[in-house]
């Protein structure tokens, strides 16, 4: 199902831009009632924005046509302003007034040092139940482009497996709207060195050749590019950053970072690393259902 009512956030920390360009193009493509919020901080200090740092300027790629929107007098949008601390506080107040699908803000980012002592403010958002989140960059959306979607393959029980279905059809529907091609990515660590020590090199290619197959039935099942596959061995903080940024997508699709899932298996701070990691847009899908 479309999105039907988007909310973008946007602050005095960064230039809106990027978020309202994106949010246009995804109102219009769905049709879908848009509401900006502009939210103006009570306060001037804030620790966030001390080590708040943007992304370098990359060139674009000139064979690719940047998918482009801008606000104009024919498509109606409804502008908020508010007072808060925070934009975390701010959007969760408004998602308490009225029902949305979708909330969409700037992806910032911070020095390496910074999660593990601190979390940002729109990192909170991931606590937010059941309305997935988007973190939009600077760089324009392009046609032609790939959707990247990280999928855990290890888990078996019921409710995973559906949440895995929900990524996927998710997934699906952006690819579709941006007019981009699906790629799925698992990553896996391998046995600990205590068990592989006598392993011999054909028996891990098998462990390699294992998450391969199950990721070809995922595909297959969704009637999905089996060449657009990709397997990984590593912490899925560094397999999925570097492939994102190898297959320079225009978006990654992850699951939600609360409770079960593949970010909470991150030990420690990990999970806010490899969202501080990519370079990229990042759509954080919430389970349908308590997962």
């Amino acid at each position: 199902m479309p999105f039907q009512h988007i909310l973008a956030a946007v602050d005095e920390s960064v230039p809106p831009n990027a978020v309202l360009k994106k949010s246009v193009v995804l109102a219009r493509k769905c049709h879908a009632s848009l509401t900006i919020l502009k939210v103006k901080r009570t306060h001037n200090f804030n620790l966030n924005l001390l080590f708040h740092r943007d992304k370098s300027k990359i060139m674009p790629d000139d064979r690719r046509k940047p998918i482009l929107a801008y606000p104009d007098k024919q498509y109606p949008i409804r502008i908020k302003e508010c007072l808060s601390h925070s934009i975390h506080n701010a959007i969760v107040n408004e998602c308490s007034q009225l029902d949305y699908d979708l909330i969409i803000v700037s992806h910032k980012f911070y020095p390496p040092f910074f999660s593990e002592f601190l979390i940002a403010d729109e990192w909170q958002l991931l606590r937010l139940p059941n309305i997935p989140v988007m973190f939009v960059d600077l760089e324009d959306w392009h046609e032609n482009g790939h959707v990247l979607t990280a999928l855990e393959l290890d888990n078996e029980n019921t409710s995973h497996l559906e949440f895995n279905e929900t990524l996927i059809e998710e997934s699906k529907r952006i690819a579709t709207l941006l007019s981009n091609d699906l790629h799925l990515i698992n990553s896996y660590l391998p046995d600990p060195f205590y068990m592989s020590f006598n392993q011999q090199p054909q028996e891990q290619l098998c462990e390699r050749d294992k998450y391969k197959a199950r990721l070809t039935t995922v595909a297959r099942q969704h009637n999905l590019n089996t060449r657009n596959l990709h397997i990984e061995e590593g912490l899925p903080e560094d397999t999925i950053a570097n492939e994102a940024s190898r297959l320079n997508v225009n978006m990654l699709v992850m699951g939600s970072a609360e409770r079960k899932g593949m970010l909470s298996a991150f030990k420690g701070n990990a999970a806010r690393n490899i969202i501080n990691k990519l370079r990229t847009d990042l759509f954080i899908v919430k389970p349908r259902h308590p997962h």
